[in-house]
């Protein structure tokens, strides 16, 4: 009996040391978050914005990241202030992917992703019988870059919806679901 509880103690350390040693040797990498950009032909939405901004950095949140931090998030204000100057105004400046390799050097980022709302529309009109009915129409694209690898990956979507006035047609419902699906499709490079 005596020897069963060694054995699994001393297996215990053994399994604790190796994975701490595992931990350690993990490199932490910086990531940018840049603001939500607005495509020429889009209106701009608060509320949109925003739920494109968490989506984007709830990417990079990882469970237990206090105890083993795979991710370090650089503060807003910096990457606001590494913005190139004719950035600041993000309804005139175009995303490119020049533009995120630029940024990641200029913070020394691991990681740099950023989100475009390329269009966005909605309307709420009533028909002949009184009924209201609803048209929404959202475009995202998303870039992610890469610095050690020197990889950009882009995704982009864009959905429409046409009827009654319910919540799965509200522009902030639609945009939620269409940014889940775009960052599934970027890789978060752990």
């Amino acid at each position: 009996m005596f020897r069963k509880s060694l054995f699994c103690i001393a297996l215990f350390i053994c399994l604790f040391s190796i994975s701490v040693q595992t931990c350690s040797a993990y490199q932490v990498q910086r990531v940018a978050v840049l603001p939500v950009f607005s495509g020429e032909n889009s209106s701009i939405n608060k509320d949109v914005e925003g739920i494109i901004t968490k989506a984007l950095v709830n990417k990079f949140y990882m469970p237990l990241s206090k105890v083993v931090t795979f991710f370090e998030m650089i503060p807003e204000a910096d990457v606001i202030g590494a913005l190139p100057i004719q950035a600041k105004d993000k309804k005139k400046s175009k995303l490119e992917n020049t533009f995120l390799a630029l940024v990641a050097d200029k913070l020394n980022a691991d990681i740099v992703i950023a989100a475009e709302i390329t269009s966005c529309r909605s309307e709420s009109t009533t028909n002949w019988d009184g009924d209201c009915l609803l048209n929404t129409d959202i475009g995202i694209r998303i870039i992610s870059y890469h610095r050690l690898s020197r990889v950009f990956t882009e995704q982009k979507d864009h959905q429409s919806y046409i009827g009654d006035e319910v919540q799965w047609g509200q522009p902030e419902y639609i945009a939620d679901h269409m940014t889940d699906e775009l960052l599934k499709k970027i890789p978060d490079y752990r």
